[in-house]
């Protein structure tokens, strides 16, 4: 996936994003009814609409995750979990 596509998946809301896995789960399907009956003209499009379903689901549970800490990126959300992850570490010790 290019750069500019993953930044325009980026500035989309779960709504949109939600339409999107929606609509990329529905061509996967589309792609496996033809594997099945061996008229599949693009293999390789079966792969990357899996990869795609991968992004987007990992891009929707960010975005959850940033509405429910109050982060504003994800940047900051994982400094954050990390300095939370060494303190951990350092109390057990």
């Amino acid at each position: 996936m290019k750069l500019d596509e993953r930044q325009r998946l980026h500035a989309l809301s779960i709504a949109e994003l939600t339409k999107e896995l929606v609509d990329a789960e529905a061509q996967l399907l589309t792609y496996r009814f033809d594997a099945g009956l061996n008229r599949l003209s693009n293999p390789a499009g079966m792969h990357n609409t899996r990869k795609l379903i991968a992004v987007l689901k990992t891009i929707v549970r960010e975005k959850e995750l940033l509405a429910d800490s109050g982060f504003t990126t994800m940047t900051e959300y994982k400094t954050y979990k990390m300095a939370e992850r060494a303190s951990y570490k350092a109390s057990k010790s």
